[in-house]
């Protein structure tokens, strides 16, 4: 890869970086360690999944981590070490530095374990305390140690060697610059997925040809070996799943524990215990020499998708990773060949919501496939934002799944079309979903929801959109939907000035709310639209708001409580209006 292509998405990875912190006031490590995190889940890393962030470091002991994340379906936990630069430069990380710091977090798992007097001497509040605590909790349960590096520098030379500790496996992996760019591209590139069977996993994916005739669709049934299944899943990850409604991180549930069971001590009787798996290719490649009137055997699949069954899938990767024996595990499998392209994302909706499905889908399992977020995108491509005579077109650019911002950038091959799509684009006008539903959700008076944290929050706006309390787009609609983003990007300008010193994020959530209860007449949408800014009357009446919502926050009914949590909960909300009306803040 050049390093003009490292170097342009690590610039855009440390403004993402940046964002994230003023966002949600956390340290720029600990903000990187988040967005790192999130691309990891994108492409399906399961060992990294669900992580908490848990900035530790202890200098003089050279310990450090940045996040874990333990799964006792796997009787694994996962370290996570962050080296963040944010110079913008791309610098190298030679194997002495590398193994130093991948080592920094195996060694805080050995003094955990050893239940030293260096914790005695520790905060019982502090993060290296709550660590050492959920480590002698768990030690007993944890076979496997995975400590991962992450880094927006390029690692050059081996990683440590695999050791044991006590009587615990470790193993390092490193996800630097270059791979994490690999990954993007990959998972990102308009190229549909092809799986080749024959040429490439030596398999013969044999199916029954269902007898009915549709112009729409045909449809095949039979079973795929669980080893076939586990390297595809291996080498495809989350690009295998990508329009599957539910989104498989580990698997904890009590199915899944029974999917892992099944597979370890019963593993012929996985057929009779287990739904199989529902999937959608676009077409089909036919070995006509080795099909019957019976059944056809398939070399290839293109645009080959799991929108049913996720979570049997990764589990069966989980345990072909963990060196479980799947040699007499098959798995059910349904083929719909979907031959209408105007009818594809309606009918691979109904499959995912009528399947037999093995775990209840949640409100956070809606993807970035939903019409409503693909109507969102459709609206920023086409709509320019209003210009004064001299000054170049420009777009906010709504980012419906994570990444499509540096993909589109690349797809222009010459620095020139480069240069000209920022124009028409600029990085400061890219607004992802999640972003987006947390300004309409501050506008909708949900304050303690979005304290929640982005994903929490993205949950109910989802379930909003879903019974209809939120409105499919229309042009008007995206205008309203940026005003509010620029309504909430001034008010965190506005907060930032003041200095407060904490809970900025919440300052500007509550501020949002307050202004749409009680004062929602002087708030004009189109104004905003057309002018990309607010008002100096607002601007004045923002600050106000925001000086009392900081008094508010520093005056709590109850003494000592952690303003924090309590901001998550709605009789926060409650007391602030109170307190408003009453004038007593």
């Amino acid at each position: 890869m050049e390093s003009r292509e490292l170097v342009d998405f690590n610039q855009e990875l440390i403004e993402e970086v940046k964002i994230y912190s003023i966002e949600n006031d956390e340290n720029s490590e600990s903000s990187f360690t988040a967005v790192f995190l999130s691309y990891l889940s994108d492409f399906g890393e399961t060992k990294t999944a669900d992580s908490e962030i848990m900035y530790c470091i202890k200098e003089s002991e050279k310990i450090k981590i940045n996040a874990y994340a333990y799964s006792d379906y796997f009787q694994s936990l996962t370290l996570i070490v962050s080296c963040y630069e944010k110079n913008g430069s791309i610098e190298k990380l030679n194997k002495v530095n590398t193994a130093k710091i991948c080592k920094q977090a195996s060694r805080f798992y050995k003094l955990c374990c050893s239940n030293t007097e260096l914790f005695d001497e520790m905060e019982e509040t502090s993060n290296e305390y709550k660590f050492y605590e959920f480590v002698q909790k768990n030690k007993k349960h944890i076979e496997n140690l995975y400590v991962v590096l992450i880094t927006n520098k390029l690692v050059n030379g081996d990683l440590p060697e695999d050791v044991m500790i006590n009587k615990t496996s470790v193993k390092y992996d490193v996800w630097d610059i270059e791979r994490l760019v690999q990954g993007v591209y990959q998972r990102k590139e308009a190229e549909k997925l092809t799986v080749r069977f024959k040429n490439k996993y030596k398999y013969k994916l044999k199916l029954i040809r269902i007898p009915q005739k549709s112009e729409c669709y045909d449809c095949y049934v039979g079973y795929i070996s669980g080893n076939c299944l586990a390297e595809i899943y291996r080498d495809e990850g989350q690009r295998l799943i990508e329009k599957n409604v539910r989104s498989f991180l580990q698997a904890t549930g009590k199915v899944n524990k029974g999917i892992k069971d099944t597979l370890k001590a019963a593993p012929e009787m996985f057929m009779a215990y287990n739904n199989g798996i529902s999937t959608i290719a676009e077409s089909i490649v036919i070995d006509e020499d080795e099909s019957t009137d019976d059944f056809i055997v398939i070399k290839e699949l293109l645009g080959w998708q799991i929108v049913n069954g996720g979570q049997t899938t990764a589990s069966i990767h989980a345990a072909f990773q963990n060196k479980v024996d799947l040699k007499n595990v098959n798995v059910q499998m349904k083929l719909t060949v979907i031959k209408s392209d105007d009818r594809m994302n309606e009918i691979i909706s109904n499959i995912s919501k009528y399947a037999n499905s093995q775990n209840k889908i949640t409100m956070s399992d809606f993807s970035a496939n939903d019409d409503f977020h693909i109507k969102l995108e459709q609206l920023s491509r086409r709509i320019y934002i209003p210009i004064e005579k001299g000054k170049p077109y420009e777009r906010w650019f709504y980012e419906r799944a994570r990444g499509q911002y540096n993909v589109a950038v690349n797809r222009n091959l010459t620095s020139a079309t480069k240069k000209k799509f920022k124009m028409e684009n600029p990085k400061n006008k890219c607004i992802s979903k999640t972003v987006a539903a947390k300004c309409t959700m501050c506008w909708l008076k949900y304050p303690y929801i979005v304290s929640k944290g982005l994903e929490t929050n993205f949950v109910k706006y989802s379930e909003m959109i879903q019974t209809g309390k939120i409105n499919m787009p229309d042009e008007k609609f995206y205008c309203n939907l940026i005003a509010q983003v620029i309504l909430f990007q001034k008010c965190d300008k506005i907060v930032d000035a003041q200095n407060f010193g904490g809970y900025k994020a919440q300052i500007n959530y509550y501020s949002i709310a307050l202004l749409s209860e009680y004062h929602s007449e002087m708030v004009d949408f189109e104004y905003i639209w057309n002018h990309q800014d607010i008002t100096s009357e607002l601007s004045v009446l923002l600050e106000e708001i925001c000086y009392k919502v900081w008094n508010h926050f520093m005056n709590p009914e109850t003494k000592g409580i952690n303003i924090t949590q309590w901001c998550k909960k709605e009789e926060c909300w409650k007391l602030l209006k109170e307190r408003y009306v009453n004038d007593s803040i």
